[in-house]
């Protein structure tokens, strides 16, 4: 039977040897006070930095899922980059329609 080693999470962090190539902009993004904004370049093939569109999309909806504050993302006019900004959650943001799938509803036999 196999045994298993505990450690702590701080532990665990430190043997990791890979980031993951969005740590970055997830730890800027939590830095964030309500209020601030942030510019995020796009990915540029030639040299190989910034994020795709799709990945600060996913990043600034799962960070806005939890805590008080909510991510925005709004591309620049120059279409290189965007904005992500960091808003306040209001009492109002509760009552907001979740988008993603709806939830399937169970159908009673009588």
């Amino acid at each position: 039977m196999s045994e298993f080693e505990k450690i702590s999470v701080e532990e665990a962090r430190s043997r990791i040897g890979r980031r993951s190539k969005t740590t970055p902009l997830r730890d800027e993004i939590l830095s964030m006070q309500a209020g601030d904004a942030i510019s995020v370049s796009f990915y540029n093939s030639e040299t190989g930095d910034g994020y795709k569109p799709t990945t600060v999309a996913q990043v600034v909806s799962q960070m806005s899922k939890d805590g008080a504050l909510r991510y925005s993302m709004r591309k620049n006019t120059d279409g290189d980059g965007c904005y992500v900004m960091c808003i306040a959650k209001t009492p109002e943001d509760a009552l907001r329609a979740k988008r993603g799938r709806k939830p399937k509803i169970q159908e009673t036999v009588s």
